[in-house]
């Protein structure tokens, strides 16, 4: 579960840097072991919303020690070759990091911040600034994502 969350998180954030978008379309949180895809994190928790937890339980499993693991097939078909790409990578970067995870993560993802024992929201504006965007390209960003996140609740699949 623990790997599960840094790499969509380190993959969401390397997306939304290289196109601008995320993959999960989750909000970002710090917590002290670094930061995290929060409605993902709370699924994982069994503590999502009612119809989202539904759904998600009805894939996807939790047994002992927080390990994870597949009830059926998942519908990747809605993922794009780039997307499985960047999923790819951020799962072979954090597989890979040797040490402690949540070390790397306080390192490489400067959007972090120590939120104690409770959590902080990442506004993916902080993520864009500090990877070198300007304030122009964060606000056409965060206008086309808003438009996405909009259409999403109209046609009820978020």
């Amino acid at each position: 579960m623990f790997y599960l969350v840094k790499e969509l998180y380190y993959a969401d954030r390397t997306a939304l840097i290289k196109w601008g978008k995320p993959i999960t379309g989750d909000s970002f949180a710090s917590l002290e072991k670094g930061p995290i895809v929060s409605e993902i994190y709370d699924l994982l928790k069994n503590n999502g919303l009612e119809k989202n937890q539904i759904q998600w339980n009805d894939v996807i499993s939790r047994g002992e020690n927080f390990k994870i693991s597949l009830r059926k097939e998942a519908d990747i078909g809605v993922l794009s070759e780039r997307e499985m790409e960047v999923l790819e990578e951020s799962r072979k970067t954090i597989k890979g990091i040797r040490g402690s995870i949540p070390k790397w993560c306080h390192k490489h993802c400067p959007e972090w911040t120590d939120p104690g024992k409770s959590s902080v929201p990442i506004d993916p504006s902080t993520i864009l600034r500090l990877a070198g965007k300007t304030e122009e390209e964060i606000k056409s960003i965060e206008e086309a994502n808003d438009e996405i996140r909009l259409l999403h609740y109209m046609l009820g699949s978020r």
